[in-house]
Order: C-alpha cells, then sequence, then structure tokens
C-alpha cells in the first residue's frame, strides 16, 4: 500500500512542472516582437522621436532662470578619489557636482525624475556612479522652496577639463547647461 502514495505524490508534482503551453498562434515568419523600424513616412503614424527640450545655457558660477520659473545653480563642484564600498563600484578620479533648484513659480514642481550629466569638451562622458556623496534630488519642491542634490560622475583625468553639466529638473522640461572648467 506504500506505492499508491507515492505514485499519487509523484503526479501532484508531475503537474507542477509541466511544460509551458506551446499551443498559441506563432508569429507569422519574418516578425519579431524586438525588431521595430520607424514608419517610412513619420507624419503617418506618429512621432518618432523625442521632441527637442528648450536649454538654457551659462556659466559653472551662473544662476539660470528658466521659462517654468525654476532657477538653477552649480552650488559646488570639486574632484575627488572615489573608494568602492559595494560590488560593481570602481575606484579612481570624480566629479562631485551639487545643484540647487529654487521654485520661483506658483505651484509646486516634482523634481523625482531630475536627470543631471556631465560631458567634456573632448567627448568624455562623466559616468555616474552611486559612490561617494551621492544625493539626487528628490520629491516635490514646493512654490518658494529650493532643494539640492549631490551626483558623482567617475572621469579621469579632472584637473583643468572643460565641461558641460546639464541638469533637467523634470522630464519634458527646460534644461539648465553649465560650461566652465575645473579647476
Amino acid at each position: 500500500m506504500f506505492i499508491a502514495p507515492v505514485v499519487a505524490l509523484t503526479l501532484v508534482f508531475a503537474g507542477c512542472t509541466a511544460a509551458p503551453d506551446t499551443s498559441a498562434t506563432p508569429e507569422p515568419e519574418g516578425t519579431s516582437t524586438t525588431d521595430w523600424t520607424p514608419p517610412a513616412d513619420p507624419e503617418a503614424e506618429g512621432p518618432t522621436e523625442a521632441p527637442a527640450l528648450t536649454e538654457e545655457t551659462g556659466a559653472l558660477d551662473a544662476e539660470i532662470a528658466l521659462s517654468t520659473d525654476m532657477v538653477v545653480t552649480v552650488d559646488d563642484i570639486s574632484t575627488t578619489d572615489i573608494t568602492p564600498e559595494t560590488p560593481g563600484e570602481y575606484a579612481g578620479s570624480a566629479v562631485v557636482v551639487t545643484v540647487k533648484v529654487a521654485n520661483g513659480s506658483k505651484r509646486a514642481q516634482s523634481i523625482d525624475s531630475a536627470v543631471v550629466s556631465l560631458v567634456t569638451d573632448d567627448g568624455d562622458v562623466g559616468v555616474a556612479t552611486t559612490a561617494g556623496p551621492n544625493e539626487p534630488l528628490h520629491g516635490e519642491l514646493a512654490a518658494g522652496d529650493e532643494a539640492t542634490g549631490t551626483y558623482v560622475f567617475m572621469l579621469d583625468p579632472t584637473k583643468g577639463r572643460a565641461v558641460k553639466i546639464s541638469v533637467n529638473y523634470a522630464a519634458g522640461e527646460p534644461v539648465a547647461t553649465f560650461a566652465g572648467e575645473l579647476s
């Protein structure tokens, strides 16, 4: 009588590990869900790229007032050496950028999707890292309030490099771009 419970248990487990149902209608030959090309006539099916964002520029020490009544400044910029603290982090030279965003509008503004980037005039991209004093902008900024965020970018070498720092405080909003030389 020991065999019946073992057979029943085997059938239960076999049911749990059954192969996936492959009887679904296969895709027509020559199509793929990962291959996509834009339509020949972009007007026929709507936009195929994001709209260009308005960009305001200034020096590294400038205050840039955007058309949305948000004011962006680079509060501090310095260089440092990063020591990795967790797996996957790199060691090396880095630029630490602290930006301030002030809300001069009459309504709250979200800064949760803020993006800050750094690129050199010769095309090197500062690679954002979570190592070091990284504390990005976040939350909602009430009318009349300001917030600061700190971003760390791996860049070697750092001294004397001409850079552009772009701050987009929210997706789809104008971009403040600061240019100057690292000391």
